[in-house]
C-alpha cells in the first residue's frame, strides 16, 4: 500500500464549495483535503477582484495546482457573466453559422480569457446530438442534429478552447441528447440498438477522441440499453473501459458528470456512485456540491482498495492521469497572440435564421415587444423590473420600444386583458418573442391569437427554433437560438438594418415541432 491510500484516493476527487471570495471559501479545509480539481459556480464568482483572487488561493491547495474548473458553455450555461471573460452564443446559434472556423475562434477567446484568471479546464463542449424536440436540459447547448457537423463544430470548440490556455471536456459520453428526460432529475434511458448509437451519437465524441481534440471526456448518467442495460453510463466498465479506452483509444481523463445529480445520488448514492465509477474507469469523481459526501467517497474509495475489492492498480492509474494533466496545466500559459474580440456578436448576428418574409423594421415606427417568459407566480406578467431584454436593445440602437411580458404558458384571461390592449397601441412594428411554445400549448395558441390580431407581426423563436412549424400564418418568421444579452444584441442588429441575417437551421422542424 503507498504511503498516504488516502491521499492517493483525494487526488481523483473534485469538489464544490460554497462562497463567492477567498474570504468566504473553505479554503483551509480544501488545502486539507487536497483534492484533484475543484469547479466553480456562478455561486463562487464575487465582484471585480474577488474571482480571481479566490483562483489564486485555490491554487494553492496542492503541490502542484488541483484542476480549476468551470461549465462555460456560451448561451445559457456560463458561470460567469461579466465581461471578465467573453459572452459567446449558444452551440447552436454557433452551428447556424456554418462557420467552424469561427467555432474554433470562439473557443480560443474564451479558453484565453479563461486561462488568464487561473482557470485550467472547461467542462466543454457539449458533443450531444440535438435529437428530441422535448429536450430542454441540452436544447441549445447542441450544435445541431447531424454527427458529423455536430463532430465538425465539437472538436473545432475544443481544439480552440485547448490552444487558448485551457483544457477542454466533450460531453456527455455516451450523448444525452436521445432523450428528454434530465439527468439531473432522474435516469434517462436510450433505448436505441447499438448500430444507430454507432453511426449516430458516438459520431462526434469518436471524431474529437480521433483528433486528439480535448484532454478529457465527461460521463452522462444515462442507461444506453445496448451497450449495459444496467448501469448508467458512468458506472458502466463496459462503456468506460470497453469502448472509451479500448475501443476509442482516449487517453486523456475521464471526469464524470456531478455525482450528486439525481440520477446517481436517489440509486446507488452518491460516494458509492464514485467507488463504482473508479472501477469501471473513470479518474476524476465529480462531487460539485457537498464536501462531506466527497469525504464519504473517499472512505469508500480507501476501504475498498484496503479490502481487495478495488484493485490498487486502477487507482494509481486514475490518479497518474490525473496528475499528469495538472502538471501539464501548471504550467500552460494563456494564447499570446491577437484575438477578434468582435467573434462573438459577429456569430450572434451571423446566427439569426430569417425562416420566412423580411424582418427589418419599419422606419419610424415604434416597436412593442410581447415576450413570453416566465410564470405568473414568478411575477412575469405585468412586472415593472426589466431585465435585459430585445427591447432594451433596440432601444440602445435608438429605436423607441416597450416590452409586454406574458406568462409562457398564459391563461386565457390574461390573453384577452393582452389583445384588448393591442388594437389601442396604433401602427407600430410588432415583435412576438417565443420561448418553447411547442412544450406550452396555451402559448402557441396565445401567438396565434395575436397573429389574427396582427398578421404581419415578427414571430422570434429565443431557444430551440422547434417552435417555428408551429405558425404557418407567420408572414415574418426568424430564429436567434438564445435569449441572452448577446443573440438579442446581434438580432437587434439585424432587425435595425445594421447587419444581414445569414442563419441557417441546425435542426430539422417539420418532423419534431409539434405541441405536446
Amino acid at each position: 500500500m503507498p504511503a498516504d491510500l488516502r491521499a492517493l484516493a483525494r487526488s481523483v476527487v473534485c469538489v464544490g464549495f460554497a462562497g463567492d471570495s477567498a474570504a468566504a471559501a473553505p479554503i483551509a479545509e480544501l488545502r486539507a483535503f487536497a483534492p484533484g480539481g475543484v469547479i466553480l459556480f456562478a455561486r463562487n464568482v464575487g465582484v471585480g477582484a474577488e474571482l480571481r483572487d479566490l483562483i489564486a488561493e485555490l491554487r494553492t491547495c496542492g503541490d502542484v495546482p488541483p484542476l480549476i474548473a468551470i461549465d462555460q458553455e456560451g448561451g445559457r450555461v456560463a458561470r460567469i457573466t461579466d465581461d471578465t471573460v467573453a459572452a459567446l452564443p449558444s452551440p447552436m446559434a454557433v452551428a447556424a453559422t456554418g462557420d467552424t472556423g469561427l467555432c474554433e475562434r470562439l473557443g480560443m477567446l474564451l479558453g484565453r480569457d479563461l486561462a488568464r484568471l487561473g482557470i485550467t479546464v472547461d467542462f466543454a463542449p457539449c458533443a450531444d446530438l440535438a435529437l428530441d424536440a422535448r429536450n430542454t436540459v441540452i436544447g441549445t447547448r447542441s450544435y445541431g442534429e447531424l454527427p458529423h457537423r455536430v463532430a465538425q463544430f465539437s472538436s473545432a470548440f475544443a481544439r480552440g478552447l485547448e490552444r487558448g490556455g485551457v483544457a477542454a471536456a466533450i460531453k456527455h459520453f455516451p450523448g444525452h441528447g436521445a432523450t428528454h428526460v434530465d439527468s439531473h432529475l432522474a435516469l434517462p434511458r436510450i433505448d436505441v440498438d447499438a448500430d444507430t448509437w454507432r453511426t449516430r451519437d458516438l459520431v462526434p465524441f469518436a471524431g474529437a477522441i480521433a483528433e486528439e481534440a480535448a484532454s478529457i471526456v465527461m460521463t452522462a448518467h444515462i442507461v444506453l440499453t445496448a451497450l449495459d442495460s444496467e448501469s448508467p453510463a458512468t458506472l458502466s466498465r463496459r462503456i468506460l473501459t470497453g469502448v472509451i479506452r479500448d475501443e476509442l483509444g482516449f487517453a486523456g481523463v475521464v471526469v464524470t458528470d456531478c455525482l450528486e445529480m439525481d440520477a446517481i445520488a436517489e440509486g446507488i448514492g452518491t460516494a458509492a456512485g464514485a467507488l463504482r465509477a473508479l472501477a469501471a474507469g473513470a479518474d476524476l469523481l465529480l462531487i460539485s456540491h457537498q464536501l462531506d459526501r466527497a469525504y464519504e467517497a473517499v472512505d469508500l474509495i480507501v476501504g475498498a482498495v484496503e479490502e481487495g475489492t478495488l484493485p490498487l492498480a486502477r487507482l494509481e492509474q486514475a490518479a497518474a492521469r490525473v496528475a499528469a494533466l495538472r502538471m501539464h496545466l501548471a504550467s500552460k500559459l494563456p494564447f499570446a497572440g491577437e484575438l477578434d474580440a468582435d467573434a462573438p456578436i459577429d456569430a450572434a448576428r451571423r446566427a439569426v435564421t430569417v425562416l420566412r418574409g423580411d424582418v427589418r423594421l419599419v422606419d419610424d415606427k415604434p416597436v412593442t415587444v410581447i415576450s413570453f417568459e416566465g410564470t405568473i407566480a414568478d411575477g412575469a406578467a405585468g412586472t415593472r423590473t426589466e431585465h435585459y431584454s430585445l427591447s432594451s436593445a433596440l432601444r440602445a440602437r435608438r429605436w423607441k420600444s416597450e416590452v409586454m411580458r406574458v406568462a409562457l404558458d398564459p391563461d386565457e384571461d390574461d390573453m384577452d386583458l393582452l389583445l384588448a390592449h393591442v388594437p389601442a397601441l396604433g401602427a407600430r412594428n410588432f415583435i412576438v418573442v417565443v420561448r418553447r411554445a411547442h412544450l406550452y400549448p396555451r402559448q402557441a395558441q396565445a401567438v396565434g391569437r395575436i397573429l389574427d390580431a396582427v398578421p404581419d407581426a415578427i414571430v422570434l423563436s429565443v431557444r430551440e427554433p422547434y417552435d417555428a412549424a408551429l405558425f404557418p400564418q407567420a408572414l415574418r418568421l426568424a430564429c436567434i437560438y438564445g435569449d441572452e444579452r448577446l443573440s438579442f444584441d446581434g438580432c437587434a442588429d439585424v432587425l435595425s438594418g445594421r447587419a444581414v441575417a445569414g442563419g441557417r437551421l441546425p435542426v430539422s422542424i417539420d418532423r419534431n415541432a409539434t405541441v405536446r
